[in-house]
């Protein structure tokens, strides 16, 4: 028998019990000043409010570094969970101690709960954090920061309440995506789709206690992102991105690879703004985050002519989610719609009928309905019957065309 032991740990400061706001989450996109470089943030910044409060360790362990990585401000502390210095071991990473107070050192060991430093006050006011990651190491010293980050803490923390769902915004303009030719600059309508295209989703999260004074700060990255296509031919859920375990934080071209930066969308992450946009497309499905998934993209050529639903999934650590959606339409040369921008609204020849809940289409004409989640709802060739109030489209192919029109039912 396999027992999986799930360890879950207290909040790095006080009250240790309870939740806490958090500043800056794991992955997030972050660039600090024109010329620099992007990166993922490798942790999560749990907000002290207040300067110079107590720092306390979540685990027993033993103080593998004390160092600094640039000045004063980043003074961190690695405690790894185990005395073994042949092989890497997993340690907790406490960063932003104040170096001229009270902190233990490389050899002490610590039990759970056990004081081990004072926040250091942060050059921006009232952003003062303990910066919080799950690390890894080998070696009786670790003297140079170069660890790697496995895991986000968020999962394991406990308690950890949180009741704010992920939050969508519009990607551009009116419009809820936005669409670009795979790996390029140029964008895309929405009603004329083709080749291999980018989606692009604008989006933020809130996670733990709200900080009223600076609500920017509040605005995060989410957890995990799926995305999917629903029409005449669909694209089951995939993943796009999830911010759980090994992160090559400072990696710049993986970071571009989840998170578009050009003139029209172009991601924030500093202390003054935050504007999130993922390429959601840019995935393999698998849980890493690769270069070469940048290749990836909406192939519509592989998706007969037509209007489709595209529909984005965001969750966040506390496994709250938003899903939002936008109906787009495929153009690779095989139909263009008479009139012009919306979707055909004749063609079908779909007509009420008395009955509740039914209606009829031209004889002969095979259709598949489908409810405005894009979920597929009957099949058929003339007759509809039983279904719902709501908004539903049909979808059906003449002479080689795929036709889409928009049917309301209302309660009789």
């Amino acid at each position: 028998m396999i027992i999986l032991m799930i360890i879950a740990i207290g909040w790095p400061l006080s009250p240790v019990d309870s939740t806490h706001a958090i500043g800056n989450n794991w992955g997030e996109f972050q660039r600090y000043g024109a010329g620099t470089a992007a990166y993922f943030h490798p942790g999560i910044d749990v907000m002290g409010i207040t300067a110079g409060k107590k720092v306390f360790a979540v685990r027993r362990g033993i103080v593998r570094a004390w160092l600094t990585t640039q000045a004063n401000e980043h003074w961190r502390l690695a405690i790894a969970d185990t005395n073994i210095t042949t092989d890497s071991v997993e340690a907790w990473l406490y960063a932003h101690i104040d170096p001229n107070r009270f902190h233990r050192n490389v050899g002490n060991v610590v039990n759970v709960g056990d004081s081990i430093g004072f926040l250091v006050t942060w050059p921006v006011t009232g952003f003062d954090h303990c910066h919080f990651a799950r690390i890894k190491d080998i070696g009786a010293t670790w003297s140079t920061a170069d660890w790697t980050f496995v895991q986000n803490p968020l999962r394991i923390i406990t308690p950890y309440v949180d009741t704010a769902h992920p939050v969508f915004l519009n990607a551009q303009g009116s419009n809820k995506f936005a669409f670009r030719t795979n790996n390029t600059t140029t964008y895309q309508t929405y009603n004329n789709l083709h080749g291999n295209v980018d989606i692009i989703v604008k989006l933020y999260d809130e996670t733990g206690l709200p900080l009223t004074y600076k609500p920017i700060w509040e605005q995060l990255v989410p957890y995990k992102i799926e995305w999917e296509i629903h029409g005449a031919t669909s694209k089951p859920v995939q993943l796009s991105v999830v911010f759980n375990a090994y992160l090559y934080w400072d990696d710049t071209m993986r970071v571009k690879t989840v998170f578009s930066t050009d003139a029209t969308c172009n991601t924030q992450g500093d202390y003054d703004y935050r504007n999130y946009f993922f390429i959601v497309t840019n995935t393999d499905g698998d849980s890493l985050i690769e270069t070469s998934d940048a290749a990836n993209s909406w192939v519509t050529t592989s998706y007969p002519d037509g209007w489709y639903w595209v529909v984005i999934t965001a969750y966040d650590a506390a496994g709250l989610s938003k899903k939002d959606s936008m109906q787009v339409r495929v153009v690779n040369g095989s139909y263009v719609a008479e009139n012009g921008n919306t979707a055909p609204t004749t063609a079908l020849g779909v007509k009420p009928n008395p009955n509740f809940g039914s209606f009829a289409a031209t004889a002969g004409i095979p259709i598949k309905i489908y409810d405005a989640s894009g979920r597929l709802v009957a099949v058929g060739s003339n007759r509809f019957a039983n279904l719902l109030p709501g908004i539903y489209f049909a979808v059906g192919a003449i002479e080689g065309r795929t036709v889409t029109e928009k049917i309301v039912i209302i309660e009789k």
